[in-house]
């Protein structure tokens, strides 16, 4: 097995997780700041959904990499499933016309950001820090 940081998944699973963060935020923001934008509003959704998918997938063939296997229940693996969930359903709401629900849950998101972020420094598991 791989050490985790002699990896190039190094350099391509933290960029999309923290794209997708930041793209949350800034859909987040448009929910509430500019609901007649629609297709703005869609856009970034979709992009917050994609990099969220994509950071949590590139995660799992880096976990793969690194510590032969998927999936470990590691605590910021399933924080990064709840972002990645909350994410989802907000845009799932917002698509059905059910703003209320999508702003409750990109709000979620947003808490479960920094949550998801300092998991590392905070809880004992794979992906510690302390």
């Amino acid at each position: 097995m791989a050490h985790e940081f002699d990896s190039t998944m190094l350099y391509i699973h933290p960029p999309l997780a923290f794209a997708g963060y930041v793209l949350l935020f800034v859909y987040a923001f448009l929910l509430f700041k500019c609901p007649r934008k629609r297709f703005r509003i869609e856009f970034f959704g979709a992009a917050a959904w994609l990099f969220t998918l994509l950071g949590l997938v590139t995660g799992m063939l880096w976990a793969q990499l690194a510590w032969g296997s998927y999936w470990s229940w590691d605590p910021k693996e399933t924080m990064t499933l709840l972002l990645f969930l909350a994410t989802s359903a907000s845009l799932l709401f917002y698509l059905e016309n059910r703003p209320r629900e999508a702003k409750a849950l990109a709000i979620l998101s947003c808490i479960l950001i920094p949550i998801t972020s300092s998991t590392s420094w905070i809880i004992e598991g794979l992906h510690s820090f302390a």
